[in-house]
This record gives structure tokens, sequence and C-alpha cells, in this order.
């Protein structure tokens, strides 16, 4: 294995990731191909087993391999980026996406999680949106095609939505509870997006590697009054998912 410089020195994880990574991009590893043991690539590259482990946990961390319990660590298939716009306009299923999705062909379903009642305090910027209610948090999971994509955590006023816990069931969008059985429309008043890593929790909703790269979005969404009624926190794919701002589309 090719070593660096002290002034320009590079680890030795890095060497074999880049190694790997090499034969990702090149072909020489396929989609759906078995990764030589690790032993084996620690006597090819002249390293320790621990650090082919390492080069190869950043790779699956990434996206570009995928561990199988039993079976061993394969070439992960090329991401599938989905497009998803942002418009503002009356949201009538699970944040727009449906529609979306049932467009091309897939399907979306959302799973319920958990749900509680949200001590004081503890949510100090979703209370700064919503002031002056007794919050509800709902924790959720939204799948195209069984697979999860986002995990959701949706903060609303528990007084206003009353007994909601009596209406999620899974597979019926938050969205089609509010609007059918509270006869509450919402439409987005802002969006955030940045880039980070998956907690542990994030990563068993997901099925995805701890660590691994995810799009966090948050948002506030008001009723037809304009008044501030849901606060979501999304965690996203980023290897299923991107977002597009249609300006064109808006005016």
């Amino acid at each position: 294995m090719p070593s660096k410089t002290p002034t320009g020195r590079v680890p030795l994880y890095r060497q074999v990731q880049d190694v790997l990574l090499q034969r990702l991009d090149g072909g020489t590893l396929q989609p759906g191909d078995r990764l030589p043991p690790e032993t084996d690539l620690a006597a090819e590259l002249r390293v320790n087993r621990l650090t082919v482990r390492q080069a190869i946990g950043e790779l699956t961390r990434a996206g570009r391999l995928v561990a199988k319990q039993g079976s061993g660590t394969f070439v992960a298939p090329p991401p599938r980026h989905f497009p998803i716009e942002l418009a503002a306009r009356f949201i009538n299923d699970a944040d727009g996406l449906s529609e979306a999705f049932r467009s091309v062909g897939r399907e979306l379903t959302e799973s319920l999680v958990s749900s509680e009642i949200v001590l004081g305090g503890s949510a100090p910027r979703v209370e700064e949106y919503l002031p002056g209610c007794r919050l509800r948090r709902v924790d959720t999971v939204l799948a195209v095609d069984g697979e999860p994509w986002f995990a959701n955590s949706v903060w609303m006023d528990d007084r206003r939505f009353a007994d909601i816990d009596g209406h999620l069931r899974d597979g019926v969008p938050l969205y089609t509870v509010w609007r059918d059985v509270y006869g509450v429309r919402l439409k987005a008043a802002w969006r955030s997006f940045a880039a980070g890593a998956a907690s542990p929790q994030v990563a068993a909703l997901l099925g995805v590697p701890p660590g691994a790269a995810v799009l966090f979005r948050d948002g506030l969404n008001l009723d037809e009054d304009e008044a501030p009624t849901v606060y979501i926190h999304r965690a996203c794919r980023s290897d299923r998912v991107r977002f597009v701002a249609n300006y064109a589309a808006q005016d």
C-alpha cells in the first residue's frame, strides 16, 4: 500500500477507501458484486484487517456498499434520486408527496412510530413557533414501495387535535387525518434544509447505517387562517431524494 509523506499524510483507511472507490467508479466492482473478504483485501493492500474494516464502514455509511447479515458486503445499486418540488400550496396528503410518487407509479405509505405529550421546555425551537400550545409529538416513517425514505417528527397542539391517537393508523397519512377528521387544511410557511448524519435511532427507522448521510428538513405549516399549526422535522435519505425549487411553476 503506498504511503504519503509525513507533511501530507493520509490515514491508511482513507487510502484503502480511495482504492475501493476507484474500483467502484471504474467498474471493476459492479452493483450487486460481493466484496472480497476483509482478510483477502488486507493481504492484497498490505494493511491490517481493522484498517480494511474501517474503510468499508465509511463506504457503507456513504451508501456505496451494503452489508447483508450472514452474506457479506456488496456493492450498492446506484442512487435513485426522486425530485420533490417545493411549492406554496395547500397540502392534501403526506406533505404533498403521495401524488408526486403516484404519478410515476410509486406508492407512498406512512407508518406510526410513537405519539406522546411533550413536556414544556423540552422543545424550545418548536415552542417558539407554536407558543401557548400543549404540544403533542408524533413520529412516523414514510416509505416508498415499502422502503423507508423519510423519518418524521411532527409537533401540534394537542388541544386542537384532541384524541388524534385514535385516528392514527398505519398507512393513513397525518395530512389525511388533519383534513378529514379535524377539517384543517395546511400549507407550507417555510422550509429549511441541512446536511447531517443519521443518529442510531434515525438509522434504525430508515434502514441505513448509523452516521449515514441524510438531509434534515424542518418546516412550519399554517392553516387556512394563516395560523401556525404544525412543526415538522424530517430526516430524508440523501441516496433517494433531492428537492427542487421550481420557481417558474409558482408564477
